[in-house]
């Protein structure tokens, strides 16, 4: 069984990993997950453990599954599941690829705004 030393580590690189693959910075992820950017530093680096609420929100801001952030899934693949090669996309590529999305949703439903 891993210790909590390199349980720590995996979840940081693994945190770093997907915030780099999303073209986030530190600041940037903590904006997302409403958490203070220190926190983030703290995280990557493995000085500090998240809560159970923080590993919620860094996935769900990252958009990988909480599993792939603690070393339980293999890769990033797989954790999000809308697009093949999703896990290469920044950040600002998912976020018009959701408006368009919307707006394709839209136009189905005959809505016009």
């Amino acid at each position: 069984m891993s210790s909590s030393t390199e349980d720590g580590a995996v979840f940081g690189q693994r945190l770093r990993t997907a915030r780099e693959n999303r073209a986030l910075t530190q600041a940037e992820l903590a904006r997302h997950a409403g958490l203070q950017p220190a926190a983030i530093g703290h995280f990557e680096a493995g000085r500090r453990k998240p809560s159970f609420a923080n590993i919620r929100a860094l996935a769900k801001a990252l958009e990988v599954s909480s599993d792939y952030l603690l070393g339980r899934a293999a890769d990033m693949k797989g954790a999000t599941t809308a697009f093949r090669n999703e896990e290469n996309l920044s950040q600002a590529d998912r976020e018009s690829i959701q408006m368009m999305i919307d707006t394709l949703a839209k136009r189905r439903r005959g809505d016009t705004e």
